[in-house]
């Protein structure tokens, strides 16, 4: 969730550099989300949707931790290439989903 204004400032020719993670072999494939990649335990989507870049696992057999520490590194490297601040904020779902984004009122 991006904590200082409203949207991440990623070049949309710079979007699959920057939230691939580079701790997991991952190459890029076909599908939902503006970026998709495989990875050794399935497939992450990356899509910029209100109210920010939402992370979805799909067929993905690693553990919780595993998954979160992949989004953890995208959110770094989200915040290196922006210099722009964020947080993460977990979906429950059949399976892990993340959205960085703006803070809002959701009460």
């Amino acid at each position: 969730m991006r904590t200082d204004g409203d949207w991440f400032d990623i070049m949309a020719k710079d979007f699959p550099s920057v939230v691939t993670p580079s701790s997991v072999p991952a190459e890029s494939v076909t599908g939902f989300g503006h970026h998709r990649i495989k990875v050794p335990d399935g497939e992450i989507s990356f899509a910029d949707e209100m109210p920010g870049i939402q992370v979805t696992f799909e067929d993905y057999t690693g553990t919780y931790d595993q998954a979160l520490a992949i989004v953890k590194e995208v959110l770094s490297r989200i915040q290196q290439a922006t210099g722009q601040r964020g947080s993460i904020v977990a979906l429950e779902g059949e399976s892990p989903v993340a959205v960085f984004s703006p803070p809002f009122d959701l009460g």
